[in-house]
């Protein structure tokens, strides 16, 4: 008898918190960071709903290019 583990599903979309963690900072320093234009990612908005949500994806690609600053984060992935 084999015993399966179950498949932990990472979500594609991750709430500030959860970004936090992913980059190993406070949230007060994730928001000190996000109002200086530092964290080079823009929020994906759902609708209508007010809960401010960032692509796992493009976290992915934001920190193996290094972490740019926003202005150059949006040059480099062609978002003016």
């Amino acid at each position: 008898m084999t015993i399966e583990t179950p498949v932990k599903i990472e979500p594609a979309l991750l709430t500030i918190p959860q970004v936090c963690e992913y980059l190993n900072i406070a949230r007060a320093t994730f928001y000190k960071i996000n109002a200086t234009g530092a964290f080079g990612l823009l929020p994906v908005r759902l609708g209508t709903c007010r809960k401010v949500l960032y692509s796992r994806a493009e976290l992915d690609a934001y920190v193996r290019a290094g972490c740019p600053h926003r202005k150059q984060w949006q040059i480099q992935r062609g978002q003016r």
